[in-house]
């Protein structure tokens, strides 16, 4: 599985946190607030860079968040793996069991369109009191509230975005808010190496190889 990195240097005149966050564009949630969060954030001085590195490899994720508002924490309680190629790994399905949330019997879920990953929730869930997400190298990075009965089904394109600003990881973005210090980061196909610097004038560099 390849392997992804991103340098990110600070040459603007504030220090400050760099947050890479993702978007999903192609899955169905998107109208039915699919959230993303901070997935990696790193500190860095000014004149100071900071990398990032992770693999393609994803996971389901449930958290005890409350409604996913910007500003909420999504502290994972469970992480398991999932790969949208492996019918065992496709699915999961969320539950609740002794006044406790958990992944329960896989078998209960309901299997994705091909090349997707589901979760199906027991009519036992709570509308708005959780949430569950799709994980990405091992930590949570996009993620939808809880409703009895609903299959949460995500497409894996994903879109990676950079910013720069005071972020902690694992909190709900506000990302139609953040339209300054922000920038999409596209790989070109077989290219996994990329960096750019936030320049002086608060803008983002090109980013290249």
């Amino acid at each position: 599985m390849a392997k992804y990195s991103l340098s990110v240097k600070n040459d603007s005149p504030n220090p400050g946190s760099i947050c890479v966050y993702t978007t999903s564009p192609d899955t169905l949630e998107i109208q039915n607030d699919l959230r993303s969060l901070a997935w990696f954030t790193k500190p860095v001085n000014c004149n100071g860079q900071v990398k990032f590195a992770w693999d393609l490899k994803f996971s389901f994720a449930w958290a005890e968040s409350g409604q996913l508002v910007p500003g909420v924490h999504f502290d994972a309680g469970e992480i398991i793996d999932a790969d949208p190629s492996d019918d065992e790994k496709n699915k999961a399905f969320f539950d609740r069991q002794n006044n406790a949330y958990l992944f329960g019997d896989p078998k209960r879920a309901k299997a994705p369109i091909a090349g997707a990953l589901a979760i199906t929730m027991n009519k036992v869930i709570p509308h708005g009191l959780a949430s569950v997400g799709i994980g990405i190298n091992g930590k949570a990075a996009l993620a939808v509230n809880t409703t009895p009965n609903y299959l949460f089904t995500f497409i894996p394109k994903i879109k990676y975005w950079l910013a720069f600003g005071s972020f902690k990881e694992g909190v709900v973005l506000d990302v139609n808010s953040m339209v300054t210090n922000i920038r999409e980061i596209e790989f070109p196909l077989n290219v996994y190496d990329l960096q750019v610097t936030l320049q002086e004038d608060n803008t983002w560099s090109p980013v290249s190889a």
